[in-house]
């Protein structure tokens, strides 16, 4: 099992951008592809926010199942206060990859994008 340090792997205690989120999805991507599971440490991060959560976390539901996810990735010493803001990204993800195509449409059509 890999560990990865959230606050070390980004060199940052603030978890808050989608490039650090990105860094974070690679590392456990490459990990996954090497057979291996993966717990992130939340322990040294004083602030995080969904932008680096979707990139983190919710692209995962892009490339992997929601079973594969609950058995191959661990998260610990994730702040509590956090679990709504992860549940919600988690959601959104699961539903935008579920059919992606529809959600995209309806994004264009609401935002009036062609």
């Amino acid at each position: 099992m890999i560990r990865i340090d959230i606050a070390q792997k980004i060199n940052n205690p603030s978890a808050l951008t989608q490039e650090q989120g990105t860094k974070i999805y690679n590392a456990i991507v490459t990990s996954f592809e090497h057979k291996e599971d993966v717990t992130l440490d939340f322990a040294n991060v004083e602030s995080m926010i969904s932008p680096f959560l979707n990139n983190a976390i919710g692209q995962l539901y892009g490339k992997y199942t929601g079973e594969y996810l609950s058995k191959h990735l661990h998260l610990a010493n994730f702040p509590s206060v956090k679990n709504s803001t992860l549940n919600v990204v988690i959601s959104n993800a699961k539903k935008f990859y579920a059919d992606k195509d529809a959600f995209t449409e309806t994004a264009k059509d609401v935002l009036n994008i062609e």
